[in-house]
């Protein structure tokens, strides 16, 4: 049974592990080099159970099977009211609900933080999460194009986002 819940330190190695298998094996996440479990604890520690940025991870018994987050999109504030999503699915995961069910809890947390808008930038190509995000109501609104390099390869990235309905002004 797949279980959605706020993640805490002790889900560090296994985040660890899912972000640096994107990274080495994707182009989904722009680094280039693993991270390091510092590196993974000190990025935890921008989260916390309540408020507006949230970190939750999905677990099957003993195995993460993904993460999805709302950070903050720029540090003007300007943006106050917008976040920034992330979501990653194990590849054993994928096709299984892993990041419906994220993506559920995570709206479900943010609601009534006074939030206005979240994106989500996707690097290109990547069917399986432009259509994740549409279901969740994000709408396309432009493509960076080969913006980023990696491994020698130009990326493009496709940029949606969703009204999250708090007042404006």
């Amino acid at each position: 049974m797949l279980e959605v819940r706020t993640a805490v330190p002790g889900d560090a190695q296994a985040l660890l592990a899912l972000r640096n298998h994107y990274i080495a094996h994707s182009f989904a996440s722009f680094d280039e080099q693993p991270l390091s479990l510092e590196a993974v604890e000190r990025w935890m520690e921008g989260y916390a159970p309540a408020g507006p940025h949230r970190l939750w991870v999905a677990v099957q018994g003993d195995a993460l099977r993904g993460y999805a987050c709302s950070q903050r999109y720029r540090d003007h504030p300007a943006f106050a009211r917008t976040i920034e999503t992330s979501i990653y699915v194990a590849p054993e995961g994928a096709g299984q609900g892993v990041g419906s069910a994220l993506y559920t809890r995570l709206f479900e947390s943010i609601q009534g933080q006074g939030l206005h808008t979240a994106v989500v930038g996707i690097a290109l190509p990547n069917a399986a999460s432009v259509a994740l995000h549409r279901r969740f109501g994000f709408e396309e609104v432009g493509v960076f194009r080969e913006y980023a390099f990696k491994s020698g390869r130009a990326l493009s990235s496709l940029w949606m986002q969703r009204c999250l309905g708090a007042a404006r002004g």
